[in-house]
């Protein structure tokens, strides 16, 4: 628990100063790079797996992920043809057939879970409009209010779990989470949305920022599940090392994947 608190110590100041006044392009290219890391993390926790396998997940959820810079029609583009590229590859050399359909599945959805929802985060962020009083653009408000709402749900699930918690919520696949804790979360995460619309991005109303914080947050929740069906099906805790007490890159963003395109999609239709 100590690391965990430690690590988050070192990494919010940082993230918030990269996400709000760092240029643009250097915390674009850190979130197009987080596509192959997380892409790989996520194949390795499934047998079988090749080395040639995990370089083309890498190489094409980072293309995917950097696809909406050149627009949607590109990113549409990118999206068909990585996936014909990749299931092309699995009939390279199938050996078994199970396996084969294993590698070509697998791969599929890394292109898709990986690279489509960070490619969401890309977008989000690449977001330059801003109005008169505004300290920040919709992009840079838009990414850290992500993050926070999802990040404060975490830590209200967590902690309300702690102290309340008496009723599973999802003993199936996440033993640990309660009903008790998820509700936690959710206050948490209306809380960040609250952030969201009297700080990040002043003159939203109250209510959108509480409505779009119980959105992120509850989507948040969800692919926090999904990371973890896949952790709880192959038998592992983390899906890597890289952060010490959180795991793996994908444990850190899981939520925050889910949570993307509600952000982005709230930054269109509000325009």
């Amino acid at each position: 628990m100590l690391q965990r608190v430690v690590t988050g110590l070192v990494l919010a100041p940082a993230v918030m100063w990269a996400v709000l006044w760092a240029p643009k392009v250097a915390m674009l290219t850190v979130l197009v790079l987080a596509a192959p890391r997380c892409g790989v993390e996520l194949v390795r926790m499934f047998a079988p797996t090749r080395p040639g396998d995990r370089l083309l997940v890498a190489v094409l959820t980072l293309a995917i992920a950097a696809s909406p810079l050149l627009g949607w029609p590109t990113f549409a583009l990118v999206l068909t043809l990585g996936t014909v590229l990749w299931l092309s590859a699995c009939l390279v050399n199938p050996n078994e057939l199970a396996e084969a359909a294993q590698r070509a599945a697998l791969g599929a959805l890394a292109l898709v879970y990986i690279g489509a929802l960070v490619a969401m985060l890309v977008a989000t962020f690449a977001v330059s409009r801003q109005a008169a009083g505004q300290s920040f653009d919709s992009g840079r408000a838009g990414l850290l209010g992500v993050l926070v709402m999802v990040f404060m749900g975490d830590t209200g699930a967590y902690f309300a779990g702690k102290a309340m918690g008496r009723h599973k919520l999802y003993p199936l696949i996440s033993p640990k989470k309660t009903v008790e804790g998820g509700i936690g979360g959710l206050v948490a995460s209306i809380g960040g949305g609250l952030i969201f619309a009297t700080w990040l991005l002043p003159g939203t109303p109250l209510v959108q920022g509480a409505v779009l914080g119980a959105a992120c947050g509850l989507f948040g929740q969800i692919g926090d599940f999904a990371e973890s069906l896949f952790k709880r099906a192959t038998g592992i805790k983390d899906s890597g090392a890289l952060l010490p007490g959180h795991g793996g890159l994908l444990d850190r963003v899981d939520g925050v994947l889910f949570a993307a395109p509600v952000m982005y999609a709230y930054l269109m239709f509000s325009a």
